[in-house]
């Protein structure tokens, strides 16, 4: 039986934020569901408030703020889109923008996103958002191509040994694990497609990146990673969660793809 549903204060957020180690100046990246922590009074903008201010202004708040929903419907799994509708959606489909296109991404992300001072970086399937000292150079340059790989976002927050917190949510959301997948030389890939502005034409547009199926081995690599370096856990609300250094993650999961893929 699921514990009943508590009532979670921007105080008890706070308390908990800091009893598993968040604190002024951490340059950290955050994976979350709003469900998971109970019922959270203030919704999800006191979450993200929670976050800036305990962080403080010489710190870095990063959330992902992908958007599937640009991508081209075949990408989509989504069984109430007919097939006979694809010719209609291609000619139609909205470009990303980086202003208003939302995150699919949930409740706390989509705040985030959109509370003053965030920076958003240009990648139209796998932006990420940034508050803080390290906003704007994190988010300033993201490649097309490999968009969670070296050169970009994720190779600037490894860089600055950027920690993560997994708020509620499991590491088959982590986002780091594509970034270590990509540093490999037999890492799995994909194509991804999009619609694109192009000297002034609407174009589709196609790049590689590094195969989704986070389900598979993610969770796998999850569990090594608890086991072998020991993250540091607790309660945010009622939400289980793992606060951990992004470097320390992806020397666990670079050794798995190594043996594994």
């Amino acid at each position: 039986m699921t514990e009943a549903m508590r009532l979670i204060t921007a105080h008890r957020i706070e308390h908990d934020l800091m009893e598993i180690g968040v604190h002024r100046k951490m340059t950290l990246m955050v994976h979350s569901s709003l469900s998971a922590m109970g019922w959270v009074l203030g919704g999800p903008a006191i979450v993200v408030r929670t976050l800036t201010e305990l962080i403080g202004v010489d710190g870095t708040l990063i959330m992902p703020a992908a958007t599937p929903q640009c991508a081209h419907p075949a990408s989509w799994n989504d069984p109430n889109v007919k097939r006979q509708w694809w010719d209609e959606i291609e000619d139609q489909l909205p470009i990303f923008d980086m202003e208003t296109t939302p995150t699919t991404l949930g409740a706390i992300p989509e705040a985030f996103r959109t509370w003053p001072a965030t920076c958003r970086s240009h990648h139209p399937l796998e932006s990420i958002c940034a508050r803080g000292s390290l906003a704007r150079e994190i988010t300033k340059t993201h490649a097309l191509a490999f968009s969670e790989g070296s050169g970009g976002p994720f190779q600037k927050l490894f860089d600055e040994n950027c920690w993560i917190l997994l708020l509620g949510v499991g590491f088959n959301r982590c986002t780091a694990l594509h970034y270590a997948e990509s540093l490999q030389p037999k890492r799995r890939t994909t194509k991804v497609r999009f619609p694109w502005y192009e000297n002034g034409q609407r174009i589709w547009h196609e790049v590689p990146n590094v195969a989704d199926d986070n389900d598979t081995h993610f969770p796998r690599i999850g569990q090594r990673f608890v086991t072998e370096k020991k993250p540091r856990q607790g309660l945010i609300g009622q939400a289980p969660s793992y606060l951990f250094p992004m470097r320390e993650l992806v020397e666990v999961a670079s050794h798995y793809f190594s043996e594994t893929i």
